[in-house]
């Protein structure tokens, strides 16, 4: 009877760790004053430089459902979600889908090497300098956003995307 008690004194434990985490994420996400994300509220506009060396701004993403997501070559996640999260904006991308690839603190040459060996076709950012992920309070990769129509930000997703069917769930109430 003790171990019974104890697995689930131990369960509510964890789940009582796990809601304050949680707690603590969405306290870090909903900061308005500090110029960071938060969800429900416009996605925080920014200027990024693509793979080709032109500048675009995040606003005119506007009118798409965009898929922020912000990753490195070296996460190790990311040998296997980019190619599901590409499958994907092949599939939607004519429904108002979009994907921006954030790349952090790498250089061009090594973002560009990721996105041949994948063969990716959707849009990558660079952010050598870390200023959009600073201002995403980006704390580990990877980390992905879902921003609606409208701009404002929806979603959070931090960690990684195990399948398809994961990231076609979380972003159906959108598309």
């Amino acid at each position: 009877m003790k171990i019974l008690v104890f697995v689930r004194k131990a369960n509510l434990d964890l789940i009582l760790g796990i809601s304050f985490v949680m707690l603590g994420l969405m306290v870090c996400a909903c900061d308005s004053q500090s110029g960071r994300v938060v969800i429900g509220k416009p996605a925080p506009d920014f200027t990024y430089e693509t793979l080709d060396g032109e500048w675009r701004k995040f606003r005119d993403l506007e009118g798409k459902v965009v898929f922020l997501r912000f990753w490195a070559d070296w996460c190790r996640y990311c040998d296997v979600e980019m190619p599901i999260i590409d499958k994907l904006y092949q599939e939607i991308k004519s429904k108002g889908f979009t994907v921006l690839a954030v790349n952090v603190k790498q250089p061009r040459a090594r973002a560009r090497a990721f996105v041949e060996k994948f063969s990716l076709s959707f849009p990558v950012a660079l952010d050598e300098e870390i200023k959009i992920a600073k201002q995403y309070n980006v704390k580990g990769l990877p980390m992905n956003f879902v921003v609606n129509r409208e701009g404002i930000l929806k979603e959070l997703l931090i960690g990684p995307i195990n399948d398809e069917q994961t990231l076609k769930k979380l972003l159906e109430p959108y598309i």
